[in-house]
């Protein structure tokens, strides 16, 4: 199927860990670029910073529907997805959406130990519920929600190369993106009506890369994230601009992992 996306109709987007970094990169790109009768969707943890991204978006377009909902993603509830898409169902006017966009954007690093150093296993189960299970419900309320609405649905997975390197101490968060890279390409696979990209930004500027930066051991791993700071790093901006290039143009199959650098090789310092 083709995947080019039209910006030029009227959209429903929602963004999860829109209160930063490159989820509030994502809103606020997509508003500078999309149909101004659309609605967007911002879910976070921060209703503050939720708020911000919001007031941003307003400054490019104050006839944009922005609807903010703070909610913690790590307590993964199916009901009460469903319960918020309905209560934001009776709040818009969906006449005339033509395509739906879900962006799976929050995360979060975990801790940063050897394997031989997480024997926790509740370490790991809170860990997924954030990580990996409210991503897989919150997709399926949105699938079940969105689809008598939007005549098309683009599903986007914000992933890693985590998900393929093998990181040192980075354990956690490579298995959970490598389990939602899985996911989201049997979703495709299943679903050959809607658009699925799984999309790994680069190496990018955000609060989660500069902890790792200043906190990861040992301490060859922290410099080599230093390394990738001084010669690699990406602002969100950039990131996100190729992300909209990408949906605009279509040129991948749905499932596709595409990359900022269109491979693995420039951003895996530990080969």
């Amino acid at each position: 199927m083709a995947c080019a996306v039209d910006f030029s109709k009227k959209s429903i987007f929602l963004v999860s860990g829109a209160s930063q970094g490159i989820g509030r990169e994502i809103s606020i790109k997509f508003a500078q670029n999309v149909n101004k009768n659309s609605i967007f969707i911002l879910l976070a943890r921060s209703l503050e910073g939720l708020e911000e991204t919001k007031k941003r978006i307003s400054k490019i377009d104050n006839g944009l529907t922005v609807l903010t909902h703070a909610i913690d993603l790590s307590k993964p509830n199916l009901e009460k997805y469903n319960q918020l898409f309905d209560q934001v169902l009776k709040t818009i006017d969906s006449t005339g959406i033509e395509y739906g966009y879900i962006f799976h954007n929050a995360a979060s690093n975990g801790e940063m130990k050897r394997i031989s150093e997480l024997s926790n296993i509740q370490t790991w189960r809170e860990y997924y519920e954030f990580n990996l299970f409210s991503a897989v419900l919150l997709n399926n309320a949105f699938l079940e929600k969105f689809s008598p609405v939007a005549q098309k649905l683009v599903v986007v997975e914000i992933s890693s190369a985590c998900a393929i390197v093998p990181y040192p101490h980075l354990v956690l968060h490579g298995t959970s993106k490598a389990a939602r890279q899985n996911f989201f390409k049997v979703l495709a696979a299943e679903q050959l009506n809607i658009i699925v990209l799984i999309y790994c930004p680069g190496a990018v500027r955000t609060e989660m890369f500069d902890l790792m930066c200043k906190t990861a051991e040992p301490i060859e791993v922290r410099r080599a994230f230093q390394e990738i700071t001084d010669k690699n790093i990406l602002t969100t901006d950039q990131t996100i601009g190729r992300l909209v290039e990408i949906l605009r143009k279509g040129d991948f199959k749905s499932g596709d992992i595409v990359d900022y650098h269109n491979h693995f090789g420039s951003i895996n310092s530990f080969k």
